[in-house]
């Protein structure tokens, strides 16, 4: 979504360059600047959107770069819409000093230049100081342009990240101490009575190192829980959200054994037959996605037949 409002921005800007509107008004400098530190923002959009689940800041910025990419999109039009009228205005009263222009602001009278910088000048440049800033701020978040090698090289280390962090549903029990209450509630919400047909879904939210793995594993373990479900599954997500892998992992976790390597839709269906008719606990740890349409595709196994 950022990358495509910046794109359309960039885009925009450029075919005002091609015309002669801006030249005319005196908005070439403006213009340039803003196309020029759009098109270096839009290089480490990549970086930015493949980390800003777990990191708020960078969150906070690509919504900065939305927001200005829509006020810049807003200005433009309004401009195109000023200029359209003002040719209007010209052509009623007869004037006929009118400049072809080479862009979507189709003709504009010269003398009503003037009028378009005073209107829109002031908002340009406002526009413009909000989006060096924002410029600034990409390199004091160690934000990066992907290049083919460097794209390569990010995911390797990234890869090595996951799999260094990577959790099981085993525990070290001598090394926990004074986690029984909060092990409790989870096993209460897990052992309550509802509606077998709809599953219900339990969060263990808190800031890294506050033993959000350690209390699922207590509960996950705990003899009550064991006797409860008839299956149990652990799968740790991590950074790579890929549905069919995750599929795949919670078979092979059922059933403690490899799944061979099929497509989605035969690996959710087997999955799905699976369920049928049991009352089963699964485990996602390390989560970070927040995108919904592959919480959707990943959930579709769960649903009961109707």
């Amino acid at each position: 979504m950022v990358d495509w409002l910046v794109s359309t921005a960039v885009e925009k800007l450029n075919t005002i360059l091609q015309g002669e509107v801006a030249m005319l008004v005196g908005f070439t400098d403006e213009i340039e600047k803003l196309s020029s530190t759009f098109t270096l923002i839009q290089g480490v959009l990549e970086d930015a959107e493949s980390r800003r689940v777990k990191n708020g800041l960078i969150k906070i910025w690509l919504e900065k770069v939305k927001d200005v990419a829509y006020d810049v999109d807003d200005v433009l039009d309004e401009w195109k819409t000023e200029a359209l009228r003002l040719e209007a205005a010209n052509e009623s009263d007869g004037s006929y000093f009118i400049k072809k222009v080479r862009s979507f602001f189709s003709r504009v009278p010269f003398f009503n230049y003037v009028e378009l910088r005073y209107k829109f000048g002031s908002r340009i440049k406002e526009v413009r100081d909000r989006l060096d800033d924002i410029d600034k701020e990409k390199s004091q978040l160690g934000l990066r342009v992907y290049s083919g090698e460097s794209a390569r090289e990010d995911r390797e280390v990234r890869q090595s990240e996951i799999r260094e962090r990577e959790t099981g549903s085993q525990l070290d029990r001598s090394s926990i101490v004074g986690r029984e209450v909060e092990k409790d509630e989870v096993i209460d919400l897990l052992l309550q009575e509802v509606n077998d047909q709809v599953p219900i879904v339990i969060s263990i939210i808190g800031m890294g190192g506050l033993g959000k793995t350690t209390l699922a594993q207590l509960a996950y373990n705990d003899d009550k829980v064991k006797m409860h479900f008839e299956l149990r599954m652990w799968v740790c997500v991590s950074d790579d959200f890929d549905v069919k892998r995750i599929t795949k992992s919670i078979i092979e976790s059922a059933t403690g054994s490899s799944c061979a390597h099929l497509d989605l839709d035969p690996l959710q269906n087997r999955l799905h037959k699976m369920l049928l008719a049991k009352r089963f606990l699964l485990v996602l740890d390390d989560i970070w996605s927040e995108d919904g349409e592959k919480w959707d595709k990943l959930r579709l196994p769960f649903q009961p037949e109707h």
